[in-house]
């Protein structure tokens, strides 16, 4: 599942991925962000929900892999 939280402010996106994560137990959830703040709090969110992150930039977008 692709997930768009660009130019949103937090805890907006947070909130959405955790509503994904609900609906979607197990699935990879594909991240699109434009801020760091944004990246680090999904970061630590997956830590908390016991799921694997991987993060990639391209350009000034952040792709956070949740698995």
């Amino acid at each position: 599942m692709e997930i768009d939280v660009r130019g949103l402010s937090c805890p907006e996106p947070v909130l959405i991925v955790m509503d994904a994560m609900d609906e979607h137990p197990g699935e990879t959830l594909i991240v699109r962000s434009d801020a760091a703040h944004t990246r680090d709090n999904l970061m630590k969110l997956a830590v908390t929900e016991g799921r694997k992150a991987t993060v990639s930039e391209h350009g000034r977008i952040y792709e956070i892999v949740i698995e």
